[in-house]
């Protein structure tokens, strides 16, 4: 944890209203420690088994909501559990984390403590929960509804065609969506992407339209 911060003062910032105490007990019984990350493209949050001089450790991005900041650590506890229930290598998102998942989320399913459309998304994903949460387009969308910055243009929001920018400054065209995310041709390489409908991405401006402006 962060230098002169609790872990019990941590939590009540981070997680929702009523639900830090459960959380809080959980890593009172695991020797586990909790590490408030910056925010990562390419993981919402992860574990680490530890060293014979380090403890295991879960990591979760300081930038997420507080809904998804709790799905998001209930889903990297459930790998400690798998961990220390076994400790011998299981399938990272078998079925032994899964049921862990579960269980691990069950008492906030049941406790009024979530949203009606969160706790509904969420029940439905955890009945086959795949690696990350945002590959769920439903329990994303629900999600996406309590973040700050809601003004991020979507890549289902542009038409086909349109071209777009990455933070990184990759440019990409929009192409059709196939059962659920959208094929896009990377304009650097002409290599082909898929995109979730709820990618956040930079609109950029064909020069005709710029020379209207």
């Amino acid at each position: 944890m962060t230098k002169g911060r609790s872990l019990e003062n941590a939590l009540n910032d981070y997680l929702p209203e009523g639900t830090s105490g459960r959380v809080l007990e959980w890593f009172s019984n695991h020797r586990v420690l909790l590490r408030i990350t910056r925010s990562r493209r390419s993981k919402l949050g992860d574990f680490r088994t530890g060293t014979t001089h380090s403890l295991p450790a879960i990591s979760v991005n300081h930038n997420l909501n507080s809904y998804s900041f709790l799905i998001t650590l209930l889903h990297e506890m459930a790998h400690a559990e798998v961990y220390f229930r076994y400790k011998r290598r299981q399938q990272p998102h078998g079925e032994a984390w899964k049921q862990a998942y579960r269980e691990l989320a069950k008492p906030f399913l049941e406790s009024g403590v979530l949203p009606e459309n969160v706790n509904g998304a969420f029940r439905r994903y955890l009945t086959n929960p795949s690696a990350s949460s945002t590959s769920d387009i439903g329990l994303a969308e629900a999600l996406r509804v309590f973040d700050q910055d809601t003004t991020a243009t979507l890549i289902s929001e542009l038409p086909e065609d349109a071209v777009f920018a990455l933070p990184d400054g990759r440019l990409f065209k929009r192409g059709v969506k196939l059962r659920k995310r959208y094929r896009c041709e990377c304009l650097s390489n002409r290599r082909v992407y898929l995109f979730s409908p709820l990618a956040p991405v930079i609109p950029v401006k064909k020069e005709s339209d710029q020379s209207l402006s």
